[in-house]
């Protein structure tokens, strides 16, 4: 990947509406010039090195880490996920929905509203197979995604994406994780950096054979992802147990990951949740209803909501 100046300009402009210390920002803009192109530079030399991560804690629904990067890191990453990583997205399923350009959490819900629509018309019984990660984020491996990458970067490109996978190597991240007393920690050669812009993409594509696995090998027509959380809708409830075990298989064996306890099989009418909202079939009719976690942080943002159950 070479760069130019433009390529930096754009990640800057697009990240300094972000960055809440004002100072970070003066600093690099009182040298600006001279600071892009020290950048272009090294990215374009392989001599970049990035610097250590501020590690801390915010609560959001539970506790969660962030491992927030300096300025100049925070442009390199943009960079990379501009030019190597985003070009990637012609590859990935048009229900893998987190984080993408219009296939977004909207976007999922009205999926879900169709898939449900679609398949409430062909039986009036279903079953909703729900899987969820353990960790997801942590137990990413290094060595399992640099290597679904190569089949469609080439060696230099994945050189910048290991680099950045090889930060979560130190060992100053879990000893700081260590006294924040959270019990989540970072195996070598395991994990994204939590808060990195490039890690939102990543994250997106480690499952992306799995994706078309589903839906094209397994003939799951109604079947969702979002980042770790994986919905499937079938009328037979003996053959979501088949994928289950299928399922089970694939992400131990070549993925090295696992499902948690969320993950299980419900039926259409004793209802389920899907990206903050329950639905639930009664009377051989479909409703659905933002649950209240979801309706506290949508009044914060002044968006529209389900107050009660609405017919699909």
């Amino acid at each position: 990947m070479k760069v130019e100046f433009s390529d930096i300009e754009d990640a800057y402009l697009k990240i300094r509406k972000s960055i809440r210390n004002k100072k970070n920002l003066y600093r690099f803009e009182k040298n600006y010039y001279s600071n892009c192109n020290i950048l272009v530079d090294k990215i374009n030399n392989g001599n970049y090195i990035y610097s250590n991560y501020h590690i801390f804690t915010i609560i959001e629904k539970k506790m969660r880490l962030i491992m927030s990067s300096t300025l100049e890191d925070k442009i390199v990453n943009h960079v990379i996920c501009n030019k190597i990583l985003l070009p990637l997205d012609k590859y990935l399923i048009d229900s893998n929905c987190a984080t993408r350009i219009g296939r977004g959490t909207s976007y999922a819900r009205k999926l879900l509203d169709k898939y449900l629509v679609k398949i409430k018309n062909k039986s009036n019984t279903f079953y909703i197979l729900k899987f969820d990660f353990s960790k997801y984020f942590y137990n990413i491996n290094h060595k399992v995604l640099l290597k679904k990458l190569s089949k469609y970067l080439n060696n230099e490109d994945l050189l910048l994406i290991k680099d950045i996978l090889n930060t979560t190597n130190y060992d100053y991240i879990n000893n700081t994780i260590d006294k924040l007393r959270i019990n989540t920690f970072y195996n070598k050669d395991t994990g994204l950096p939590i808060g990195n812009y490039t890690s939102q993409f990543l994250a997106v594509f480690y499952l992306n054979d799995l994706d078309h696995y589903i839906k094209e090998k397994l003939g799951c027509k109604y079947y969702i992802r979002y980042m770790d959380d994986g919905i499937i809708i079938d009328s037979n409830k003996e053959r979501l147990k088949d994928i289950l075990k299928i399922l089970e298989t694939i992400i131990k064996d070549e993925y090295l990951l696992e499902f948690n306890n969320k993950t299980k099989i419900y039926k259409s009418t004793e209802g389920f949740t899907f990206l903050g909202i329950n639905y639930k079939v009664k009377n051989n009719k479909i409703y659905r209803k933002i649950i209240s976690k979801t309706r506290k942080r949508l009044v914060k943002k002044n968006i529209k909501y389900y107050l009660k159950y609405e017919k699909l």
